[in-house]
């Protein structure tokens, strides 16, 4: 009897056993984030093992456990047919749908790299991206102005469903896609590489911030234009914050370029005085939409503002500004750097 029931107790173990490492495997087979469909160029060099190449599909967050995808592999008899190349992937991808990637090969010469500059208005990313790939500006400018086709696709739209223009939302960066993506394509690309950027930097940052979603980026893409150097964003920011805290208009020289619709780098009081509601000489608070699209830097600028009082700054001329917090130090420096 003692015998049956020690019998017993190792098959239960066993199977037990058998059903969690099962689970465990089954769990690692799974897609990293089936809501994350942003493309990631990835390179399989020649003569790479399966380890090797479980190594840079984990270095890129493409599959949950390097171990399971050799296993994986050697069980089911991909380890022998992956090839080198240039991969487009995502993190919505399981571990059969990579390999049935890998198995196929890779891309080649159908990529191009393209740049989107920071500060961009969409007409200028349009075209842009048309002189880059060489598609539609007009098709182009058309799908950025009609975002809402894209409300169901990415979580940024979904939770701030009232956005339609795509201004402030077209993430600036390096990229590299493929060459016969056509207008919604590229749209819909850049869109999602915002996205990944709105899951991981900005939604939770957004829970201490004294702003909005759509206000975080408005006021962003007007740091965008305002200050030049990377290191002054989060001063700049702050100094904005600090004005709309007070209820003092932003005079951004940057709201008025927007509203003229050309850049100048001194504004006469006839332009200040422009009848638009992008004139923040004229009205409080912030303009009704972003001025364009501003980049990380600066959107993390409105997130993570300096620790500073400054309500007031003017450029030295040399890329740099003079911060100050009361009138007449800025009287003061605008005397001195406005010469």
């Amino acid at each position: 009897m003692k015998k049956i029931i020690t019998f017993l107790v190792i098959l239960v173990v066993i199977i037990g056993s058998y059903i969690i490492v099962n689970n465990y495997i089954d769990a690692n087979l799974q897609a990293v984030d089936s809501n994350d469909n942003a493309k990631i160029i990835v390179e399989i060099p020649q003569g790479s093992s399966t380890s090797g190449i479980a190594e840079i599909l984990y270095d890129n967050n493409l599959i949950r456990d390097k171990r399971i995808f050799k296993y994986y592999a050697n069980k089911t008899g991909a380890d022998s047919k992956l090839k080198a190349g240039d991969y487009v992937l995502s993190r919505e991808m399981n571990v059969d749908k990579i390999l049935e990637e890998l198995i196929k090969g890779g891309i080649s010469g159908n990529t191009a790299n393209i740049t989107i500059i920071e500060g961009l208005t969409i007409e200028d990313t349009a075209m842009s991206i048309s002189e880059q790939l060489g598609l539609n500006f007009d098709e182009l400018v058309n799908i950025m102005e009609h975002g809402e086709m894209f409300n169901d696709e990415f979580q940024f739209m979904l939770d701030n469903q009232d956005i339609t223009n795509l201004q402030g939302y077209l993430m600036p960066d390096t990229y590299n896609v493929y060459v016969n993506f056509s207008e919604e394509d590229i749209v819909r690309f850049l869109l999602s590489q915002f996205d990944s950027f709105y899951l991981e930097e900005i939604k939770p940052l957004l829970e201490n911030s004294k702003l909005n979603f759509e206000e975080t980026i408005n006021l962003a893409s007007i740091v965008e234009k305002e200050a030049l150097l990377d290191e002054e964003r989060d001063e700049v920011a702050a100094t904005f914050l600090n004005r709309l805290d007070i209820n003092m208009k932003l005079q951004s020289c940057a709201t008025v370029n927007y509203a003229l619709g050309e850049w100048k780098e001194y504004l006469t009081l006839e332009d200040i005085a422009v009848d638009s509601p992008f004139n923040t000489y004229l009205l409080e608070g912030l303009p009704p939409t972003p001025i364009n699209s501003p980049g990380k830097i600066s959107i993390k600028a409105v997130l993570e503002p300096a620790e500073v009082d400054y309500l007031y700054f003017v450029a030295k001329g040399d890329g740099t500004h003079h911060f100050s917090n009361n009138y007449d130090d800025h009287l003061a420096a605008k005397d001195k750097y406005m010469q």
